[in-house]
């Protein structure tokens, strides 16, 4: 869960959906697709100003759990 960020902020919310997408490839799914937005869309991510700011914040809430994944992904064969 660690690998994941999924134990603490701000990558939690984040992090619980990429250990979701995982459990769903390893029980034979075989399109998973995440979003880090409001309701699927493009959420702050779509950004017109305070663009440093903005997507600093963001990459916080998902790089932990994007390499977290990919590392037990690859892992896992």
């Amino acid at each position: 869960i660690s690998m994941y960020g999924a134990n603490t902020e701000p990558t939690k919310t984040f992090g619980e959906q990429c250990l979701v997408a995982r459990r769903l490839v390893e029980r034979g799914v075989r399109f998973v697709q995440i979003f880090h937005g409001s309701n699927g869309g493009a959420g702050a991510w779509d950004a017109h100003s305070n663009l440093k700011s903005g997507h600093t914040a963001l990459c916080q809430q998902v790089d932990l759990p994007i390499s977290g994944l990919i590392r037990d992904l690859k892992q896992r064969g």
